[in-house]
């Protein structure tokens, strides 16, 4: 591995200005945490530890889901908040999916992964959190792949 010709620092620092292009309103962009950068064995192989994470969030959201709309029995078509994490947990329910049925062994090392949990404002004023992940290649100078998981 080429950990010693690589900044970590460089690759937190690249991931986080690629947030903050992607994100409607930068200057209310707020990162809440950023992991360190790790090994990524291809974009769509995790240890079973942060795919429990990422189980454990999804039910988290659903449970809130459920709870603002008592089981589903009081859903209102105009909260904006609960149509926003249902349709941001949609499409992390995709990518799951997807990482599930092409989950790769752990094969050879392809690059940085890193983690970063923010808060942001929709094109609709409406703030929200999630977890973003980005995958980089070998050097840490390009993402080469990202993927949102929504937080409560």
């Amino acid at each position: 591995m080429l950990t010693s010709c690589v900044s970590k620092s460089g690759i937190r620092h690249l991931a986080e200005e690629n947030l903050r292009e992607s994100v409607y309103y930068p200057k209310q962009l707020k990162i809440l945490a950023v992991s360190e950068p790790d090994s990524a064995y291809g974009v769509n192989y995790f240890n079973p530890k942060e795919v429990q994470g990422m189980l454990r969030i999804m039910k988290v959201v659903t449970d809130s889901i459920m709870k603002r709309t008592n089981g589903m029995t009081e859903f209102n078509p105009d909260d904006y908040y609960v149509i926003s994490l249902a349709d941001r947990q949609m499409r992390a329910t995709n990518e799951i999916r997807e990482m599930v049925f092409r989950q790769q062994r752990k094969g050879e090392w392809t690059g940085w992964k890193v983690k970063i949990d923010y808060e942001a404002i929709d094109h609709s004023g409406c703030k929200y959190r999630s977890e973003r992940w980005f995958f980089t290649d070998k050097k840490g100078h390009h993402i080469i792949r990202t993927f949102d998981i929504p937080l409560p």
